[in-house]
């Protein structure tokens, strides 16, 4: 692209490239020379800094214009300072920009032109191509003034008066992005604008900086800028599709309750809908990422605004967006045969697809597959999950902040086994591969290593559209009703699972049989299973009795220490499924293996489960132990505690227990999210650190708002411990 310098190592961030025009610059008094021509020319010997050292507004300009164009993302050739626009009344002061970008090089003959010969064409020229209006601000005004008396008249230079064009307020490194859409100044992220389009300057969350990364590029802004009146959705790949930034965003909130108002209206909030729902958004991940692969192959998902209003079946528009959402099924049924092997959506069923084309409307002009993982998985599990999900089954999810800290600790790395034994929607396992991405610097992962279990056939297939978005469909995921993984295990290949048999594996004998049979041991186990009194196993059957036998745990909690009162008895009739999921872990685990498991604090804290810790600290290493803050889960009302452990062999275990051990304990209280519902959706929404004395949020290295949470900070301590602890150990939970 012309005038777009090579990136260099250390220049590649944005934040990199302000601390580099820090270094670069330090101490001079003034900018030799400008980057960019300033009102049409370049200058020399621009002061930056004042009589007493203190930088000036000028130094954190050209600090700014230093790190878009050193950062890659806009070439100097379409970037002027101090652009003057004249205004219509005659005598009167021309509004002058601070920084303006436009789309064509062209732009600096232009300007000239018109200040030398003051041609309208010119000036109407420069308002058609101008891409973004950059303000600086370093003194005690107020952001919203600045906001109103500089940006705001500044991105109405755009013409004609409706397009859209993007602001920028910079100062002293904190950064507010601003965009005028449809004729309305707002954010740019939208999840701050309070009342969606229909926000005020004091909606407009100004307290909120932006994160730099969150600056769209030249490139990214010319496609936004001249994206036509008239789409053509027939035409698009998915470079042209829109990134989901936040869930919370007003835009994604109303895309996700006109879904389910829709379904509502078809009587389809039943398993039947969430069965329609789930195949309709597999097509919509095939085809992005069948895009993605062929470029050529345009997007098919997606609904005109003609098609979405057909009356009947039979309408010839009806019937063009039936075929083509067929044939991207017949497409995509060899690729995702797990969803859409039994084929749901019956498609002479106008209630049907008028379910398809209301999922169509929501989303098809936003990524699936470049999007935020952490924001679609609350889009579309935390929310659809929810309202579909039958309420016998009490199938609680785990934020996903929880999730992703104990990934983070465990650490799975590629090559390595990963089971999930009552998996839910997968999220453990799917955060697993990004964690995998994330290490290997984005390089595609094989996801075929990945295990999981579930009893409710639902919630396997929403983990087969997670496994889907992040790896390769590879991933082994398993269903078997009523006591899943309990009863359930998984053989060696993986494909099928095998049943306990009471007779031959009481006690936790799980290895003895007598044909070829072998169970997978793996090297991570994550999971977050049932626990609690509310949830705990009571075996009502003779056929219960026999399988709670297999684990060695029911027993050991039959070991009454008690008075053999009322509760007591009926202690020993029952057992908290954490227990005996616990058990389960271990046994699954390989030598060496490690686990992270959530329970209730009672079973890592009271007296009443000392044997099961006992019986825990004499057949594994007890590394972590993390206390949750009450209602960390919001449905569930328990307290909660996460246990991390590996399974050391024999030899080693004794050794370190010899030594008596060290277990890093922390008690967590800021997780950094609060859990809402607003129009139907299930939300969490981010809670940030703010600073007392300004009520401003805190801001990263990036510019990204700093959340309100002990994980970032209990992680690397966590690290920093365990360099002192024991090499296996500091191989399993530090190694890359």
């Amino acid at each position: 692209m012309p005038g777009m310098p090579n990136r260099n190592e250390s220049l590649s961030s944005f934040a990199g490239a302000l601390d580099d025009f820090d270094k670069r610059y330090n101490g001079q008094s003034s900018l030799p020379r400008s980057l960019v021509p300033v009102n049409g020319q370049m200058r020399a010997g621009i002061p930056i800094l004042g009589a007493h050292g203190a930088p000036l507004e000028e130094y954190y300009k050209w600090q700014f214009l230093y790190a878009l164009i050193h950062s890659g993302l806009y070439p100097s050739d379409y970037i002027g300072a101090e652009i003057s626009f004249p205004k219509g009344n005659k005598g009167a002061n021309a509004l002058k920009v601070d920084a303006a970008i436009f789309d064509h090089a062209d732009w600096i003959d232009r300007y000239r032109r018109y200040w030398r010969s003051r041609r309208p064409e010119d000036l109407h020229w420069l308002g058609e191509h101008l891409l973004a209006v950059v303000e600086f601000k370093q003194d005690e005004r107020e952001v919203e003034q600045v906001f109103t008396q500089q940006v705001k008249p500044a991105m109405r230079e755009k013409e004609p008066s409706d397009a859209y064009v993007f602001g920028m307020l910079y100062d002293r490194r904190r950064l507010l992005l601003f965009h005028r859409r449809n004729g309305r100044c707002l954010r740019y992220d939208e999840s701050l604008n309070q009342k969606g389009e229909d926000s005020q300057v004091s909606d407009l969350s100004l307290q909120y900086q932006d994160a730099y990364s969150f600056i769209p590029s030249f490139d990214e802004l010319k496609k936004r800028v001249n994206r036509p009146v008239l789409l053509d959705r027939s035409k698009r790949s998915i470079g042209d599709l829109d990134i989901i930034r936040s869930i919370s965003s007003p835009q994604i909130k109303d895309a996700l309750s006109r879904v389910l108002r829709t379904l509502d209206r078809a009587n389809l909030v039943n398993q039947r809908g969430y069965h329609v729902l789930i195949e309709t958004l597999a097509l919509k991940i095939f085809d992005e990422k069948r895009n993605e692969g062929n470029l050529k192959k345009k997007l098919e998902f997606y609904v005109t605004d003609e098609e979405a209003s057909f009356e009947s079946l039979t309408d010839r528009r009806a019937r063009d967006f039936v075929a083509r959402m067929k044939g991207l099924r017949s497409a995509a049924e060899a690729k995702y045969p797990k969803i859409l092997g039994d084929e749901q959506i019956a498609w002479s069923n106008v209630n049907h697809v008028r379910a398809v084309v209301a999922v169509c409307l929501a989303f098809q002009d936003y990524s699936f597959a470049r999007s935020e993982k952490s924001d679609l998985y609350q889009l579309v599990f935390y929310n659809f999950a929810n309202s579909f999900k039958r309420d016998e089954s009490a199938q609680f999810l785990t934020p996903l902040p929880v999730i992703n800290f104990i990934v983070q600790l465990v650490n799975p790395r590629n090559g390595e086994t990963i089971f999930d034994p009552c998996c839910g929607i997968a999220d453990f396992l799917s955060l697993s591969f990004v964690h995998w991405q994330e290490r290997e610097n984005g390089r595609k992962l094989n996801d075929a290593n990945i295990y999981g279990v579930d009893l409710d056939e639902n919630m396997i297939i929403l983990a087969t559209l997670n496994m889907l978005l992040n790896g390769d469909g590879q991933a082994k995921l398993l269903h078997k009703p009523d006591k899943g993984s309990i009863m359930w295990k998984v053989p060696t290949g993986g494909h099928e699972l095998v049943a306990l048999v009471p007779d031959l594996h009481r006690r936790g004998n799980w290895d003895n049989w007598p044909n070829q049979t072998k169970l997978m041991k793996f090297d991570v186990i994550l999971t977050n299973p049932p626990f609690g009194e509310d949830r705990a196993f009571r075996p009502v059957t003779a056929a219960d009795r026999k399988m709670i036998e297999c684990y060695e745990t029911w027993w050991i909690t039959r070991q009454s220490g008690g008075d053999d009162t009322d509760d007591d008895r009926k202690r020993q009739e029952s057992i908290d499924l954490g227990i005996v999921f616990l058990e389960n872990a271990y046994r699954c685990l390989s030598d060496e293996g490690r686990f992270g498991i959530v329970v209730s604090n009672s079973i890592a804290s009271i007296n009443k489960w000392q044997k099961v810790r006992e019986w825990l600290m004499e057949r594994t290493r007890i590394v972590a132990l993390f206390d949750l803050p009450p209602n960390v889960f919001a449905e569930t009302g328990v307290n909660t505690s996460i246990i991390v452990a590996y399974k050391p062999k024999p030899s080693e275990l004794t050794r370190v227990k010899s030594r008596n051990y060290e277990v890093f304990v922390r008690d967590i209280q800021k997780v950094g999210y609060e859990r809402r519902t607003s129009k139907r959706n299930v939300i969490f929404l981010d809670k940030f650190r703010l600073d007392e004395t300004t009520f401003e949020t805190f801001r990263g290295p990036d510019g990204e708002r700093v959340k309100d949470e002990e994980f970032t900070d209990t992680i690397d301590d966590f690290r920093r411990w365990a360099k002192g602890q024991e090499e296996t150990l500091q191989r399993l939970f530090l190694t890359d």
